[in-house]
């Protein structure tokens, strides 16, 4: 009889232990939902009041309002595709469960341009009001593993639109107007407008064999290729074409298989760097001119 009831007992501990198992694999399931589609008020309702969320390498961040305007930042940054955490462990203690996992993250940085992040998280839930709520969530990304494709994507970027070792042409050549566009120094230095014109000229003769279209006749006479007559308008279009290109190079880039840019790796890193070396002339030209706002500059 002894026996028995011990049996029992026995059996009735563990299904509890089950069914709490259960339960916080079911609240990190919801958890990972409610990151998939960022819905900061509920992800930040998920956390006690002085809940915690932080990271190997980023500030914690304490408490509900706290966490939710921070999730708030990356609305819009990037648009996540897949979310999902597996658990390795869980130990509970009283009501208090501390979870150690595995997560995977899959998100769309730009068209045809996925991003895979992984790494471990360690996680402290307590039972609160008949609910498992979150007392505190710790990451620890693993470095991003880099392809060539990748590293030859954000080396264009960096020229185009992301600030980050030098500032990319965009910036450069915002604000602007036509007649400080065509000014030059009187020194022979092209203007800020034959500059872009040149940029546009060579990435789109470019990346028109790159995509095998046809190419417009050229003499060879790269000075064709800095023209510096220009109105209100035809900066104006200037300005958007220069952006036009950049972007259809960043979609070719993202959008083509590894076999089609094999052959390309060394023109598209040796364009990247020229697309560098005419928007840091850019820079100096606008310095001279007295037309730069160095708070646009790299910090």
């Amino acid at each position: 009889m002894k026996h028995t009831l011990y049996c029992l007992v026995l059996a009735l501990a563990f299904a509890g232990c089950n069914d709490r198992n259960k339960e916080i694999a079911s609240a990190m399931h919801r958890y990972d939902r409610q990151i998939l589609h960022l819905a900061t008020d509920s992800i930040a309702d998920t956390y006690t009041t002085d809940g915690e969320l932080g990271g190997q390498g980023m500030k914690t961040i304490v408490g509900r309002d706290s966490i939710r305007h921070f999730l708030k930042s990356f609305e819009g940054a990037m648009k996540l595709l897949s979310v999902q955490t597996r658990i390795s462990a869980v130990a509970f203690s009283g009501d208090t469960a501390h979870v150690d996992g595995a997560y995977e993250q899959k998100a769309l940085k730009a068209p045809g341009d996925t991003g895979v992040y992984t790494g471990l998280l360690a996680a402290i839930w307590v039972h609160n009001d008949n609910r498992w709520m979150l007392k505190k969530m710790y990451t620890m990304p693993n470095l991003p593993k880099a392809t060539i494709k990748s590293v030859l994507l954000r080396q264009f970027k960096s020229t185009h639109v992301d600030k980050e070792w030098f500032v990319p042409a965009n910036t450069a050549i915002e604000g602007l107007t036509a007649k400080q566009a065509m000014w030059t120094d009187g020194s022979g230095n092209h203007s800020v407008g034959q500059l872009a014109s040149h940029l546009i000229f060579w990435n789109e003769r470019l990346l028109r064999k790159f995509k095998n279209e046809p190419e417009a006749k050229f003499s060879g006479n790269n000075e064709e290729t800095f023209p510096n007559t220009f109105d209100e308008k035809s900066w104006a279009e200037t300005v958007k074409k220069l952006d036009d290109v950049f972007t259809s190079w960043e979609t070719a880039i993202a959008q083509a298989d590894d076999k089609t840019l094999e052959g390309w790796y060394e023109n598209i890193a040796n364009m990247s760097t020229h697309n560098a070396y005419h928007t840091g002339q850019i820079i100096f030209l606008r310095k001279l001119q007295g037309t730069w706002n160095p708070e646009k500059g790299v910090k």
